[in-house]
């Protein structure tokens, strides 16, 4: 037989035996093919000795054996000769597992590993620069960790492929801190160029004070913090975007108003203006920056002036106290004050009285027990707060540039009236005989509104009437003769149980001070004047409780 006809004859021979094969197993599994056994369809996560359990039905896990089946006879059959063959000897030879086809949601899945990763991860925390007691100090910064969630999720889908019901290690990377040690010199650099430094944002009557410890906090690495600024920014936009408002008015005829709305202009900041001006002024910052708010504004339909007769056409000034820790009984006090000097109208020439509108100021005429001040001692008595009220329309009264008739300084420095304000800026009263009053020396009516506004435990008086051009300067308080407080005090109080304390004064220091107050109307000075208040000093005060 000669060589071809070998070659020939064992072609054939190779072809019946792979044609015989194939014939036998005809839609069937080859020899050596094995579909892996899924013996568990629970994931166990582990990270330590923490374990999280994640249920099939919680991320639609299925398994699918006809799918799987399937894939178990089209192996080998892809139609490349040569790969199906050496496919089929390495099967018989060494053996082929098929993995199980499975479908489930990933979105699910992502959604509970983020549940575990929010459980372990842990922030780098960056070194800081802030201001401890006027001096500049670097925090140390610390490592932190973070689940590899790619990673994670490919073994999840390789587990659920091998279906063994091992726990899934879950990978773990640390994370450390982006700025080195010579970057945060370059910040304690600048940091100290900032401390004493502020920024002021005003808009009307409002001011917006960033002091040195926030500007600071906004200090990165070669520049600012814009998203923190903005967010800074948005708030104030969120305190003062409004829309315009139609005038509203309402005259009872007995010298009140019942209803009143003035007319203002709409506003919405232009945040991203303000945020670039406040960037921009922080980049040249070499002594304390003041910036106009930038704002867009719409009119009302309804002016103020088109609703009354009164000549009262707008907001001549505003005063404002803070009435921050005060107990119930003295935020009723002060609301209802408030609220019996809402709507007064004042006429031309008219002294306004406080006492003859704030009423009876004890049980009887409605007002509760609050603590004040009597004979040297802190004792609940009737009215407590009141004072809180005259000393915030005292403060709108001197904004205005109307004259001063009464105003007597409280004996000691109150703190309720030195937050947000200097000493020296507050009017106390006493019925009958200490009283506040004013003079309407404009030639229209004033309206007096107030508003108490609990969510900032915030009291404002504005004063509305027709601007006849009056300027006013308000000198910085002058402070002297400054003494401290005596030792603190402690009181029995029956209404307290026994073993419970409450600070309901606070120490202060004696001092006197003043203020000048000139009131001008081009070159006419209408009024010229320096208030006084001689402060003694005054200790903390406790009760003690002895029920």
């Amino acid at each position: 037989m000669s060589l071809k006809h070998f070659v020939v004859g064992s072609l054939v021979g190779v072809g019946l035996v792979w044609g015989g094969y194939e014939l036998v197993f005809w839609g069937k599994i080859y020899p050596g093919v094995k579909i892996i056994e899924v013996k568990s369809t629970k994931l166990v996560l582990v990270w330590g000795t923490s374990k999280w359990e994640v249920s099939p039905e919680s991320i639609d896990l299925e398994y699918d054996d006809q799918q799987t089946k399937n894939a178990a006879v089209g192996a080998g059959r892809t139609g490349n000769v040569v790969d199906d063959l050496r496919f089929k000897i390495q099967a018989v030879n060494k053996g082929a597992e098929i993995f199980p086809v499975f479908t489930l949601d990933e979105n699910k899945l992502i959604a509970a590993m983020a549940s575990v990763s929010a459980q372990i991860d842990i922030p780098a925390k960056e070194p800081e620069v802030v201001v401890v007691r006027g001096k500049i100090e670097v925090t140390q910064g610390e490592n932190g960790q973070q689940v590899d969630d790619r990673e994670l999720l490919v073994k999840i889908k390789q587990y659920l492929k091998m279906g063994n019901g091992r726990e899934i290690q879950i990978p773990v990377k640390n994370l450390s801190p982006k700025i080195s040690q010579e970057q945060m010199n370059g910040l304690r650099v600048r940091a100290e160029k900032l401390v004493g430094k502020k920024v002021t944002i005003r808009y009307d009557w409002q001011n917006y004070i960033a002091d040195d410890d926030q500007v600071i906090s906004w200090l990165e690495e070669g520049g600012w913090k814009k998203p923190v600024i903005e967010a800074w920014v948005a708030g104030i936009a969120e305190s003062l975007d409004r829309p315009a408002q139609n005038a509203h008015f309402r005259y009872l005829g007995s010298g009140r108003v019942e209803e009143f709305a003035p007319a203002r202009e709409g506003v919405v900041v232009k945040q991203n203006e303000l945020t670039k001006m406040v960037i921009d002024n922080l980049d040249h910052i070499d002594k304390n920056v003041a910036l106009e708010i930038p704002v867009i504004t719409t009119q009302p339909t309804i002016k103020t002036s088109a609703v009354n007769t009164l000549g009262i056409k707008e907001r001549l000034a505003r005063g404002e106290s803070d009435f921050s820790g005060s107990i119930p009984n003295r935020i009723f006090n002060l609301k209802k004050a408030a609220g019996n000097m809402n709507g007064i109208l004042v006429s031309p020439g008219e002294t306004f009285s406080f006492n003859k509108y704030v009423g009876d100021v004890s049980a009887a005429g409605g007002y509760r027990q609050a603590y004040v001040i009597k004979e040297g001692r802190t004792v609940l008595g009737d009215g407590g707060g009141v004072c809180q009220v005259s000393t915030t329309l005292f403060r709108a009264v001197l904004n205005a540039g109307l004259p001063v008739e009464e105003r007597t300084a409280h004996a000691y420095r109150v703190h309720y009236y030195e937050e947000g304000s200097e000493p020296g800026f507050d009017a106390t009263i006493f019925t009958p005989d200490v009283d506040f009053k004013f003079k309407n020396d404009t030639l229209a009516y004033i309206l007096i509104q107030t508003t108490v506004d609990e969510a900032n435990t915030k009291l404002y008086f504005d004063l509305y009437g027709t601007s006849d051009g009056r300027r006013v300067e308000i000198s910085k308080a002058r402070v002297w003769d400054v003494s401290p407080p005596p030792p603190a005090l402690y009181q029995d109080d029956p209404s307290l149980r026994s073993g419970q304390v409450r600070q309901v004064d606070f120490p202060a220091w004696g001092a006197k001070v003043a203020f000048d107050w000139k009131v001008t109307r081009g070159a006419e000075v209408l009024q010229q004047r320096t208030f006084y208040s001689n402060f003694r000093p005054w200790q903390a005060i406790y009760l003690r409780g002895t029920r």
